[in-house]
């Protein structure tokens, strides 16, 4: 059983309550700020990675022990778990195994350079970035992406305040100061 609300209410009457329209600018302003921030943060984490692995990188050579099948559509590469000794330790690492660095199956030898510092910090060898060098650009263009559409939300929140504030009536207690007529 349900209850009637006009009958205990009364007629509604009157225009709908809505939400504010400036409310969507600060939810889109704030997603692109959150986007914007964590890619930098990713590429910054990437960056000192890279130049970790440039001062301190070894190179070994790894064999792959088994490929990891692309799990989703739209294709994408293979991942390779590739196993290799740094300073008498074996460690495994799960590297992308496409483009330029294309290994089909497993038992192969793979190049990758370590770092002395942290052994489980590798990339494959002619990479800058440990991830890859396809990412970096990507993450580039997401943060500037991210950076435009946070300034354009905001800009366009100050022209629509502006507007509003020279549309309405100035307010009866207010005085104006330095103007002459």
């Amino acid at each position: 059983m349900g209850i009637d609300v006009t009958k205990v209410s009364g007629e509604m009457s009157g225009p709908r309550l809505r939400a504010p329209k400036h409310r969507w600018h600060a939810f889109f302003a704030s997603v692109c700020l959150g986007i914007t921030c964590l890619t930098v943060g990713m590429l910054v984490h990437d960056w000192r990675q890279a130049e970790l692995l440039d001062r301190t990188g070894i190179r070994v050579t790894g064999v792959v022990a088994r490929i990891v099948p692309h799990a989703g559509r739209g294709g994408g590469n293979d991942r390779g778990e590739i196993v290799y000794t740094v300073a008498g330790h074996r460690h495994t690492v799960l590297k992308e195994l496409g483009g330029k660095h294309y290994v089909s199956q497993k038992g192969q030898t793979v190049c990758l350079e370590a770092s002395g510092e942290r052994p489980l910090l590798t990339r494959l060898c002619g990479d800058r970035y440990p991830d890859g060098d396809d990412g970096f650009p990507g993450g580039v263009l997401t943060a500037v992406a991210a950076t435009i559409g946070f300034f354009f939300v905001i800009g366009r929140w100050v022209i629509k305040r502006r507007e509003a504030l020279a549309a309405s009536p100035p307010h009866p207690q207010a005085r104006r100061v330095g103007i002459k007529y």
